[in-house]
């Protein structure tokens, strides 16, 4: 099932209506919308956040990564995996510290 879009004219129209009543779920119902997304139309107009509203923020372009990005996030990577091998080690010895310490709490 496709999404409906709806133009800002609209969606000022039906939260108009909507206030003038004073009930925006019948309002909501005359024109065959949730009137959860009624009421989030008149939350929107009333903080003016007309650009989400008109549906603009759909419109604009998404990040797209250059190489640059992919390469930046290639070496952090390999850094991570250098931590983790360290870490790792660290712990094998600990433990084999642990064991000749105290044999008496090995660690299974």
């Amino acid at each position: 099932m496709e999404r409906k879009r709806y133009d800002l004219d609209f969606k000022k129209m039906v939260v108009a209506k909507g206030k003038e009543i004073g009930n925006m779920t019948a309002v909501a119902r005359q024109h065959e919308l949730d009137p959860k997304m009624v009421l989030r139309w008149a939350k929107q107009l009333k903080r003016k956040d007309m650009e989400q509203l008109n549906g603009s923020a759909l419109k604009h372009a998404a990040f797209v990564p250059t190489a640059a990005d992919y390469a930046a996030l290639e070496k952090e990577h390999e850094k991570l995996k250098k931590l983790y091998a360290e870490q790792a080690l660290e712990r094998e010895i600990l433990r084999d510290l642990l064991k000749k310490t105290n044999p008496h709490l090995r660690i299974k």
